[in-house]
């Protein structure tokens, strides 16, 4: 359990009372490699820390590597959804929970003592679910001129959320459009300055956020849209793509760029949308799959199958 606040204090209490043969109790100074690899043992990790809290996002307070028996990991932090911890046990393909369900859990519960009533059955479910569909980002994914910008003013409307275009943003932090910063700087270094700008919108909460074509070229560029966001793919036939003003799109052929951003674009997304129609029916659809879709599962990392 790292931390030693009031909320460990509690999580400590249960923690017992649940019979747990072995409580390991982590504070800021014994949080050290080398007092952590006495307890490299540890199945169950608990943050009870502020670590990793917006607006502090992508810090973890621990290295899950240092231990290899851990089959769970809950991070009290609900902002952002997924915590750099909670990713970390994604990709590790440990059971994570974050500390949204606690949250709403503890409001029910005083809620009750107060009222003096008692919630239905399903009462924290349905909750969870409705904060997490409204915090939830949107990210759109896919080549140049697919439409996603079009597509996200239009979801922007739809779903009464705030609309942001990472060209436009990288623009207006560099004072440079992303066309002329490839020219000038080259894309290695272009990209650099776009993981910066997709960094401080993916801490945002309940946005559309539309991304450039090669987003999905930095695998670092995952992390920081996915702890917030639903992920979607727009798919469109290369033949209806303009390169106009993408220097990239001009240098290499769309067939080639295509076939290398196809597999990251499908491994970065949660949802893929054909989109060979207007951008009216596209939007739509999309609204539909995000409405379809299980939030609760995206807001946990589960076990791998």
């Amino acid at each position: 359990v790292l931390g030693m606040g009031g909320a460990a204090v509690t999580i400590c209490t249960v923690l017992k009372a649940k019979n747990i043969a072995k409580i390991i109790s982590v504070n800021s100074k014994n949080n050290t490699k080398e007092y952590l690899s006495l307890h490299s043992d540890a199945n169950i990790i608990i943050n009870a820390t502020p670590v990793g809290m917006y607006p502090n996002n992508r810090v973890s307070p621990v290295d899950l590597d240092m231990f290899p028996q851990c089959e769970a990991v809950l991070d009290i932090v609900y902002n952002p959804m997924k915590t750099e911890l909670i990713l970390d046990a994604e990709r590790k393909g440990i059971r994570a929970v974050s500390g949204l369900s606690m949250l709403v859990a503890q409001a029910v519960c005083a809620f009750e003592i107060f009222s003096e009533r008692n919630c239905d059955t399903g009462t924290i479910e349905d909750i969870i679910e409705k904060i997490g569909r409204k915090t939830q980002n949107i990210i759109l994914i896919g080549m140049p001129s697919c439409g996603k910008s079009t597509v996200g003013k239009l979801l922007s409307k739809s779903l009464e959320r705030e609309f942001f275009d990472a060209d436009e943003e990288f623009e207006k932090t560099f004072n440079i459009t992303p066309a002329d910063a490839i020219k000038a700087y080259g894309e290695p270094r272009f990209r650099e300055m776009e993981q910066d700008v997709l960094a401080t919108l993916g801490k945002m909460s309940g946005a559309v956020i539309a991304t450039g074509g090669g987003a999905v070229t930095r695998a670092e560029n995952y992390p920081s849209l996915h702890q917030n966001g639903i992920i979607v793919y727009i798919k469109r036939d290369i033949s209806a793509l303009s390169t106009e003003g993408r220097p990239l799109s001009q240098i290499n052929s769309l067939e080639s760029l295509f076939a290398k951003r196809k597999p990251l674009y499908e491994s970065f997304a949660d949802i893929e949308i054909d989109s060979q129609s207007t951008p009216e029916e596209t939007a739509k659809e999309i609204e539909k799959k995000f409405n379809e879709i299980n939030v609760s599962c995206l807001i946990e990392a589960k076990e791998k199958i």
